[in-house]
């Protein structure tokens, strides 16, 4: 028994021999042994309530205060740990607790941090990786262009577009925003998730193989969270193979199953065949900061994860199987039959834009402004659209913009970039709102990244009046003729 216990013990039959005797006392009983005890009593009672309030009361006060510390975000905070006792090793606990704490929410911190950089990087990648792809798409619209500079430009629009591609996602997993529920198709999911980590498949001498079932049902959840529940599976099985010599396999299946309370499940799984999950830590694979990998793993990937599956009504579990490696499945509950399914996506494969006679004439006519702060950007899609047939007036930003238009000029489509200096996309489109809204229903954007649009003002423009850097030619030309018709109906 430690000396706590034998100090609330003692302090326990101390009162309970006092209060004995004070009873004797009082019912007339007293004897000279009780007369010794109610004084003995009298003294020591006070020494050991004194005791047990400096052993007791002032280290749960200090942890109270602790805790509340805690609560209010001080994640620095330590408590003294006055004796090596059960107190003393609850309030170790707490230390050690709250060291873990300031730890992570440092690493959480990094994490945030690189976030924010990569929306700003974004756009400085994908402004030049426009103009290059701008440049081959619109070399490639030259129908008497030779075969062997289409086939360069071809493949130099097509590596374009698979930096672009990998960006997106990037930007997508890191900038998660406001969760919104809808329709999802997993097979989707899957696909992106793989977009953003197949690079380390050649790095690691992966092979990645599996089978995506091409008629999944949907499913209800948020698409993003859903993906970063998919990386996070992924990227683990990645990490784990490396600790392990070739060959070295990585399969991702989706498929339907049934439910256990009736209903149908949409199920994706991710197996490797890496070195498994040990005996010891499976029982706390999915608690916070449960990690295999060191200071290089924050611990949080399976338990967040985990909880967002759960958020969708679904599970993420670990699956015993026959062979060597680790199996992990997230199933979630099939999309009730009002909801609509979602068709898989296709990925098909980048064309080049089609020959300027065959459709020369699309945009005949039509009053283009295009504001820009990129010349390289700017220059290439102002002569594309001019093969088109547009009539395209340049504004290097939007005060240049504003003064062509306060000059006479009334476009029937404004394409205006979002961050350039002087006075930005958000901006001119604030003071179109003020001075001619009629013209600020015309404004298209471009952006390299558009998860910003709520803290530029703009959380209320569609998203489908949002064009994402780099956009290509072509699509650019589809988008405007659909924007047109939109407005004429």
């Amino acid at each position: 028994m430690t000396s706590l216990r034998l100090l609330i013990v003692g302090a326990v039959v101390a009162a309970m021999i006092y209060g004995a005797a004070l009873t004797l006392a009082l019912t007339g009983n007293l004897g000279s042994t009780a007369v010794i005890v109610v004084i003995v009593g009298a003294i020591l009672l006070p020494i050991a309530l004194l005791i047990v309030r400096r052993r007791m009361w002032k280290p749960l006060t200090a942890l109270e205060q602790g805790i509340k510390r805690v609560a209010d975000g001080d994640l620095s905070t330590q408590v003294p740990v006055a004796r090596d006792d059960e107190l003393g090793k609850v309030t170790t606990h707490f230390n050690q607790m709250t060291r873990v704490l300031r730890d992570r929410a440092e690493e959480q911190g990094r994490f945030a941090a690189a976030g924010e950089l990569l929306g700003g990087v974004a756009h400085e990648v994908n402004n030049p990786l426009m103009a290059i792809a701008s440049h081959a798409e619109l070399r490639l619209s030259d129908g008497q262009l030779p075969a062997e500079q289409r086939s360069e430009m071809q493949n130099i629009l097509r590596q374009a577009q698979r930096a672009a591609k990998l960006l997106r996602g990037l930007l997508r997993f890191v900038r998660a925003g406001e969760k919104r529920a809808a329709a999802v198709n997993m097979n989707d999911v899957v696909r992106s998730a793989i977009d953003l980590v197949s690079y380390r498949f050649s790095i690691d001498e992966i092979s990645f193989e599996g089978r995506l079932d091409p008629g999944l049902p949907a499913v209800v959840g948020d698409a993003n969270r859903l993906e970063q529940v998919v990386v996070n599976l992924l990227s683990n099985a990645i990490d784990a193979l490396r600790t392990v010599k070739p060959p070295r396999r990585l399969t991702v299946d989706s498929s339907v199953t049934e439910g256990g309370g009736g209903g149908d499940r949409v199920c994706v799984t991710v197996t490797d065949n890496g070195p498994g999950v040990s005996a010891e830590i499976i029982q706390r694979l999915f608690r916070p900061f449960a990690s295999t990998k060191g200071r290089r793993g924050t611990g949080l990937g399976l338990y967040i994860s985990r909880q967002l599956v759960r958020e969708a009504e679904g599970e993420l579990e670990l699956v015993a199987h026959a062979e060597r490696g680790a199996r992990f499945r997230v199933w979630l509950p099939c999309a009730p039959g009002t909801v609509p399914v979602v068709p898989a996506r296709s990925a098909p494969a980048p064309a080049p834009a089609p020959p300027a006679q065959a459709t020369k004439a699309s945009l005949a006519g039509i009053r283009v402004l295009l504001v820009d702060d990129e010349e390289p950007i700017r220059r290439p899609m102002a002569r594309f659209l001019g093969k088109r047939g547009a009539e395209v007036t340049e504004a290097g930003d939007g005060a240049a913009a504003l003064e062509r238009i306060r000059g006479g000029f009334e476009p029937q489509v404004i394409l205006a970039d979002l961050r350039m200096p002087r006075m930005d996309g958000a901006e001119f489109y604030e003071r179109l709102l003020e001075e001619q809204p009629r013209l600020a229903e015309r404004v298209l954007f471009l952006s390299g990244d558009i998860t910003h649009l709520a803290g530029r003002g703009l959380a209320d423009v569609p998203r489908d009046r949002v064009l994402v850097k780099p956009v290509e030619l072509a699509e650019l030309e589809r988008r405007i003729g659909d924007f047109l018709r939109e407005m004429a109906a």
